[in-house]
């Protein structure tokens, strides 16, 4: 396991941190430009670092507070210790850093405005600094607590003892932290309890599991952590343009809410027995179907539901590890995917089945059926897949699964709800959607089922097939799929492609979701122990605390992509979760 940036949210925004210094921030929410950006320009990103005043330390620990998103952070130097504890108070747009040293410590704060683009004006105040945005009123605010001496505008020696750094956002400085109204804002040793507390709780409904428990509840907090508290909308990662190919272009902004990424991660809370926040997360896409048209008319929406901003490149940034170009924005917001309403219906069936909730789903019984009616009109369509390739439109196997799966799983809810005639004509038109797929998704000639119709490839999806219930994975087309996917995706042992190549060129590194699938699979195949081979492969590339990119490398197991990614911490979810009852039965 390799040390790398670690995870804070409060639910409204998120940091990552390392070596004691705050390298990517937005603000106000998770979707902001950000304060802090040096993950992705170590020149103009601006950070806030604390480390030791002395030259010569180590950092001998930093990891999390228990099963919480607390970090702790312990250095070390000839002289003595300090500790620091960061966190992202609950409810505000800000991060508190609390320390106990026996050295002085070295206080370094570089904010820019619009990823690094503005900088801002400094105002010095009584106990700290006010950083002004000069093109709106909005600014952030450093009040510090403990005895500390000035080293310039923006540097400052911390003195050994006891102390805090609070670091809070306003969009009007007129109500911030050193207005009238300051008084009302959290205090801070209050606030790191509180934070400690409401971590904590969120875990104490979660399934109870015997193996790989640290992995499991890591990944339950990632999940809880990605979710925007106000809207219930979950982000498929905090983070945008760390990119999949070190100096290639590969480098997308995830920090939106993906109908499918979403789904399945609902479907992880589900299994570990947290319904109340899986529901959440369902009720935000349900918002988003429209009745009149394509049930899910863009794959992305905003953390409030509202249109993605177009994309667009910050090229005044370098980029992670010189990687350009820097994208916020997600050009895939105007694709058609076809696959997107399977996935929610997937996730609402399992919500039914775990919660027995007919009142909510009756409720929502207008957006089933608009569902239903669109996969009916829409499934003989081409489509992107689920790996968004641009300007790609065949008919994927795994899309067409998808429309199966989303009338299979509208017809299962008729059938409880009482609607029998819609119940019958759904698996009638799933049926036929079922032969489709054999017919065409099936290659008798190959033996396996391919990518898209007429293709002689596969992708990792395909893993998916018998996941979904679509065929036994014992079944001999699937274990034939299985061989090739094996055979032509495996990387390193337990670790593969989502697929060899795509609208970009040859793909490079390990899809870490794919691990989770092919252990579910061989689960559903009796194969245990090879099941419990790729996971703890997967655990043991995942960073020392635990967290996952959306790839990694395969000769080094460094995390590739944006990080952390819902995907493979859900994959890990549901994987434990599956483990833990064969072992039990």
């Amino acid at each position: 396991m390799i040390r790398y940036y670690e995870f804070l949210s409060n639910g409204i925004t998120s940091a990552l941190i390392k070596n004691g210094s705050v390298e990517w921030l937005p603000l106000p929410r998770f979707d902001s430009s950000s304060i802090f950006t040096r993950i992705l320009d170590e020149e103009r990103g601006g950070y806030f670092s604390i480390r030791p005043a002395d030259e010569k330390y180590e950092i001998i620990h930093e990891d999390y507070v228990e099963n919480t998103l607390i970090l702790r952070t312990v250095f070390k130097s000839e002289k003595g210790k300090a500790e620091i504890l960061d966190f992202l108070p609950l409810s505000l747009s800000g991060i508190i850093r609390i320390y106990e040293s026996e050295i002085d410590l070295k206080l370094d704060i570089k904010p820019f405005f619009e990823y690094g683009l503005v900088t801002p004006a400094i105002i010095k105040a009584r106990r700290g600094l006010i950083f002004r945005n000069p093109k709106s009123k909005e600014g952030i605010e450093i009040l510090i607590g403990g005895e500390y001496v000035p080293l310039d505008n923006t540097e400052f020696t911390l003195k050994k003892g006891k102390g805090y750094i609070y670091l809070l956002y306003s969009k009007d400085l007129r109500y911030g932290l050193f207005s009238n109204k300051g008084f009302v804002y959290s205090e801070p040793y209050e606030a790191l309890n509180k934070a400690i507390k409401y971590w904590k709780g969120r875990l104490e409904n979660a399934k109870k599991v015997n193996m790989y428990r640290d992995a499991y509840y890591r990944s339950l907090l990632v999940l809880l952590g990605l979710i925007y508290e106000p809207s219930g909308g979950i982000i498929a990662a905090p983070t945008t343009s760390l990119p999949e190919i070190i100096g290639g272009s590969r480098n997308w902004d995830y920090r939106y809410v993906w109908i499918r990424d979403a789904s399945y991660s609902a479907e992880a809370l589900i299994k570990a027995g947290l319904l109340v926040k899986a529901r959440d997360i369902i009720s935000f896409l349900t918002a988003m179907v429209d009745p009149s048209s394509k049930s899910f008319d863009h794959p992305l929406y905003t953390i409030d539901g509202t249109a993605p901003p177009a994309e667009e490149i910050l090229d005044w940034l370098e980029g992670h590890k010189k990687s350009f170009p820097v994208r916020v924005g997600n050009a895939a917001y105007m694709q058609i995917q076809m696959d997107v309403e399977g996935a929610y219906m997937n996730a609402l069936y399992e919500y039914y089945n775990t919660s027995k909730d007919s009142k909510y789903v009756n409720e929502i019984w207008w957006a089933i059926e608009a569902i239903a009616e669109w996969t009916k009109r829409s499934w003989k369509w081409k489509s992107t897949d689920l790996w968004e390739q641009r300007g790609v439109e065949e008919h994927f196997t795994h899309t067409k699964v998808m429309n199966w799966v989303a009338l299979d799983r509208a017809n299962r809810l008729a059938k409880e709800l009482g609607y029998k005639n819609e119940a019958e004509e759904w698996i009638s038109i799933a049926e036929e959607i079922r032969r489709d797929i054999l017919d065409n998704g099936y290659s008798q000639k190959l033996g396996y089922f391919t990518r898209y119709y007429g293709s002689d490839s596969v992708d990792s999806a395909l893993l998916t097939l018998p996941l979904y219930g679509f065929i036994d994975a014992k079944d001999p087309r699937f274990l034939k799929t299985l061989e090739k996917i094996e055979k032509d995706l495996t990387i390193s042992d337990g670790l593969l492609l989502r697929y060899k190549d795509d609208f970009m060129g040859s793909v490079k590194h390990p899809f870490t979701l794919v691990s989770t699938w092919l252990t579910r699979v061989y689960i559903r195949l009796g194969e245990i122990d090879k099941a419990k081979k790729v996971i703890e492969k997967l655990i043991s590339c995942s960073t020392s605390s635990l967290l996952l990119a959306e790839h990694l490398d395969q000769n080094t197991c460094e995390p590739r992509g944006n990080f952390p990614q819902a995907f493979p911490h859900a994959g890990l979810v549901m994987t434990i979760v599956e483990l833990e009852e064969r072992r039990l039965v």
